[in-house]
């Protein structure tokens, strides 16, 4: 009877892990695709998931689909904060406030894409608060030359309050 169950149980998981799948990387797929060419210099413009195993994979206009493990890490680590951000917003229920904390997501970034990202999170946070940890000079540049509305909060922390 035990086996039964448990054969039972993992059947009714797998459905539910399949339904899931397909439900949400069509989802995620479309929340991303508007975002990619910017966060990648223009070089990925579309993107796809698979369903079954949820593996990432991406495209330029020569439609050479490449899985994104086996992209530059700072390339990766931009997709995967595009689709971290795209599921943050998928689970949030409407009219739920639900801030984004990131910390130090620019850091295996060059200069254009680190300006490139914390612009799209500045968008985004038109919609959705955004929380954003640094200590990168630059990100600290960034704020100080584009916060102009009230909504814009750059907080520096001295660093006699910062543990060594």
């Amino acid at each position: 009877a035990l086996d039964r169950t448990l054969a039972r149980t993992q059947e009714y998981l797998k459905r539910a892990q399949d339904k899931v799948h397909r439900n949400v990387a069509p989802l995620l797929r479309d929340a991303v695709r508007p975002w990619l060419q910017a966060v990648t210099g223009g070089r990925y413009t579309d993107i796809r998931i698979d369903v079954e195993s949820l593996m990432v994979h991406v495209a330029g206009d020569g439609r050479s689909w490449r899985t994104v493990p086996l992209l530059s890490h700072g390339t990766a680590e931009q997709i995967y904060l595009l689709l971290r951000v795209a599921m943050a917003r998928q689970l949030t229920r409407r009219k739920e406030i639900c801030p984004l904390i990131l910390d130090d997501v620019t850091v295996n970034c060059d200069s254009e894409r680190q300006a490139q990202i914390l612009d799209l999170l500045h968008t985004i946070s038109e919609d959705q608060q955004v929380i954003l940890f640094s200590q990168e000079l630059e990100t600290r540049q960034w704020a100080q030359q584009r916060f102009a509305d009230p909504r814009d909060v750059l907080i520096e922390l001295p660093l006699s309050t910062i543990p060594v």
